[in-house]
């Protein structure tokens, strides 16, 4: 085995984390000619072809997907090891992870400024998207989701519950009348329905009642996988809303929502960080917890 071998592994998997050759020869601090020969020595040690490449883009083959797959937890556990023989070393290198776009813009992002001055050595690549993502394939060392969870493939982690609200536009509510009870809102009311990135379902309207939570279909006129779009629906008098208290706040505080059916709140949604294999790296730990802490105001 080559002295260098693990340094060789890490750079394979920066190639596929950053997408090419050059992005990960920039990450790392190294020439260009450097990363490409870190792959060529790993292929010839493991005896088999890792990448497919193309002009425009690098493709893991079978074999270097398992690899991948094998390789990014040791090289974490690795991390980690080093990390727990100086817990006081600041962390550095990269943080991959993606995230429900009104929670980036609203909780995670304007905090992020005290999470550098704790940790001013960490990049965090954040992209943010209310869709199901592939980790292994985006290159994502977490994510961050809401909601019941249903893929299996990832390691889930319970970060707390968020407050959920229904409310409607001022303008809906003249046309169509508040809903008082739940069946007056089925019978005389439509919603701006959400589906579900993974399963394609259209998620129920979930409501607290004296005999546990009631889940209805709400008819509507128009679906959507994107919060930003479905703020605007809701604005716009399109149909009802139900979604993330945090969210839908600041637009009832200035009139433009009004909470309808307080007597039937939707149960709280827990929020989860899902990561790709069972160890837990020291940076996605450290960050997990700090997300965990900014939930306190949501709660």
């Amino acid at each position: 085995m080559q002295i260098n071998l693990f340094e060789n592994i890490k750079i394979f998997i920066e190639i596929i984390d950053s997408g090419s050759f050059s992005k990960a020869a920039e990450n790392l601090q190294l020439h260009r000619p450097a990363v490409t020969k870190a792959l060529q020595q790993l292929e010839k040690e493991s005896g088999v072809r890792l990448l497919q490449r193309t002009t425009r883009r690098i493709y893991l083959t079978p074999e270097g997907e398992e690899f991948y797959r094998r390789s990014k937890p040791l090289l974490a556990q690795a991390d980690d090891l080093l990390a727990s023989f100086a817990p006081e070393k600041p962390l550095h290198g990269q943080l991959r992870v993606d995230m429900p776009i009104a929670f980036a813009r609203l909780v995670v992002v304007p905090k992020l400024p005290q999470f550098y001055a704790r940790h001013p050595d960490l990049e965090i690549i954040l992209s943010s998207s209310d869709m199901r993502r592939d980790m292994l394939r985006d290159g994502l060392d977490c994510v961050l989701r809401m909601g019941d969870l249903d893929d299996g493939d990832y390691v889930a982690r319970p970060l707390g519950n968020i407050k959920m609200t229904t409310c409607a536009s001022p303008e809906y509510l003249a046309r169509y009348g508040t809903p008082e009870t739940l069946d007056d809102l089925k019978a005389h009311h439509q919603g701006v329905n959400w589906i579900n990135s993974s399963s394609r379902q259209i998620m129920p309207w979930r409501f607290e009642t004296a005999t546990g939570t009631a889940e209805i279909a709400l008819p509507g006129k128009l679906i959507l996988d994107n919060s930003e779009v479905y703020i605007s629906a809701g604005l716009a008098g399109l149909g009802l809303l139900q979604g993330m208290n945090f969210f839908l706040q600041p637009y009832i505080d200035r009139g433009q929502l009004v909470e309808v059916l307080p007597n039937h709140p939707c149960p709280r949604r827990q929020l989860s960080l899902m990561y790709p294999h069972r160890h837990l790296s020291h940076k996605v730990r450290v960050f997990a917890e700090w997300v965990d802490s900014l939930l306190d105001d949501l709660r």
